[in-house]
């Protein structure tokens, strides 16, 4: 109950829980708070993490995300997330690792030293195939120094577009004097009046209240709060944009009623509110759809991405602020993900989107693109395949190496069986790939590891190379929402958990 409800250990030793267990079934004993720190707790830690471990001997490829958050009590924590296929299975496994607390600077050398340690305590830094983080400079350099590919989290990137996009930067000083504001300028003093609209319902009981009543007698069947965007949560400014245009009409009722509430919306600035409300959605979909855990959302970030352009595209805002806007999300659109495609900076999405049986080369938006992942694709079967004859030959009797010694032409047909051997490889590899390009495209439900899975006699080793690059997450969001539930652990109440308890409390919650 407390790694499933993440409650504090001292639960335990309250009157209304002992009163409740009591009246539920008084032969229990409640066991004493010592007892779960140092037994009970630990035993079922260990029961766990001896599951999660056969998991991770069991499968060739893992891919890890991880995060840094700072406590309440400004501890920070490093959290790392492992994602795979179990063997034999097409379901998405998601555990986590650990949830530690850092003792020094966040250097890339440090948490790079961390990172190895706790890879090196599961046995699997061998089997690491790419980690997912944001772009800190720290982190980025502790992969690198860990000789890992680094894959940038989308959706971080997609919300710096939006933040730029927007102007949404700390400094909401804009001069409301001057005449010749720019369209920057204008973007953020809107968005200025909708926060102080919003902390004024927030704050006023008396507003909230008459806003309430509004819309009971405006006829809707559900009351709505105005919500207040937070530049550091995601979509949060679309939230606050589409609540202020549902209540509208009721709120601009009620701030003719209350004498204290601050300046309304003009009406070319709501007009200018409804132009960006369909610009964002899009990119709230698609963070949504990236975010997912429980199944693969790499292969989904090129096509979802040439989706998100056409979108934007096809929107026709009715002012020209809306229409600076569009071409501001698009602009940056087109500059952060510039290079997705290519095999340069970050070859994975490619090819994860290539061996995409939804996808392959029909979700590109440059065939030169899709060639190259193609090719380097070929070489990767086809290392396979010579590694597959190499351990074959190695399998070869001790007697039969000896009598072939005294073969005077060994050296000539080692030399011939060589070149053979790789010219074959190259040129199953080549087969293999035109054999997959060439069957039909499945429908957007299919399930892509289990499709592999199928076809796994006949795609053999493609289709453990596909299994590999499929399991990457697009986004660093598994290990974001783990310090989400620290942040419950880490209230008012909790705070006197050490560190250990609440590394073990997050790996019990998640991995139970």
């Amino acid at each position: 109950m407390i790694a499933e409800d993440l409650q504090p250990l001292s639960i335990v030793e309250n009157e209304g829980f002992r009163n409740m267990v009591k009246l539920l079934d008084s032969r229990y004993q409640i066991p004493s708070r010592r007892a779960l720190g140092r037994t009970i707790i630990p035993n079922i830690y260990s029961n766990v993490r001896n599951k999660v471990q056969t998991l991770l001997n069991d499968t060739s490829f893992i891919a890890l995300t991880t995060d840094i958050w700072t406590s309440i009590n400004t501890d920070s924590f490093i959290t790392i997330t492992a994602h795979f296929f179990p063997k034999g299975h097409s379901q998405l496994k998601t555990v986590v690792l650990c949830t530690k607390k850092l003792h020094h600077g966040h250097t890339g050398v440090y948490l790079a030293e961390i990172m190895t340690r706790e890879l090196n305590s599961w046995g699997i830094l061998d089997k690491i195939t790419a980690i997912v983080t944001d772009s800190g400079a720290n982190i980025k350099s502790a992969i690198r120094l860990m000789n890992i590919q680094h894959i940038p989290c989308t959706a971080h990137k997609l919300n710096l577009v939006v933040q730029q996009a927007l102007y949404l930067s700390e400094d909401d000083s804009v001069g409301e004097e001057s005449h010749e504001l720019h369209d920057s300028g204008k973007i953020k003093l809107i968005l200025k009046k909708c926060r102080v609209i919003v902390g004024f319902f927030k704050r006023s009981e008396v507003g909230n209240r008459i806003l309430g009543e509004k819309q009971t007698q405006l006829g809707f069947t559900q009351l709505l709060k105005l919500k207040q965007d937070v530049r550091t949560r995601w979509n949060n400014t679309l939230i606050m944009l589409e609540r202020l245009v549902k209540l509208k009409e009721p709120l601009t009722v009620t701030m003719i009623s209350v004498k204290e509430a601050p300046s309304n919306l003009t009406p070319e600035e709501w007009v200018i509110i409804e132009d960006i409300v369909p610009l964002l959605r899009p990119f709230n979909s698609l963070t949504i759809e990236l975010s997912a855990e429980q199944y693969p959302t790499i292969s989904k970030v090129v096509p979802l991405l040439r989706g998100l352009q056409t979108s934007l595209n096809a929107k026709t805002p009715k002012t020209s602020l809306g229409s600076f806007i569009k071409s501001n999300l698009m602009l940056q659109v087109n500059r952060r993900f510039e290079g997705i495609e290519k095999q340069s900076l970050t070859p994975y999405f490619s090819r994860a989107t290539l061996l995409d049986p939804r996808c392959k080369k029909a979700a590109f938006a440059v065939e030169e693109n899709a060639s190259d992942a193609e090719k380097n694709i070929i070489l990767e079967i086809a290392r396979s395949l010579t590694n597959n004859t190499l351990d074959a030959e190695r399998e070869v009797p001790t007697e039969q190496i000896e009598e072939d010694s005294e073969n005077l032409w060994n050296f000539l047909q080692n030399r011939v069986n060589n070149v053979q051997s790789q010219t074959t490889s190259t040129s199953s590899a080549i087969s293999l790939m035109r054999q997959y390009l060439n069957m039909p495209y499945q429908n957007f439900n299919c399930n892509v590891a289990e499709w592999w899975l199928s076809h796994k006699s006949v795609l053999h080793p493609l289709s453990e190379i596909a299994l590999k690059y499929t399991m990457i997450p697009a986004t660093s969001v598994p290990s974001e929402r783990i310090f989400s539930k620290t942040g419950q652990i880490m209230s008012a109440r909790r705070n006197r958990l050490l560190p250990d308890n609440l590394d073990t409390l997050i790996f019990l919650h998640k991995n139970m």
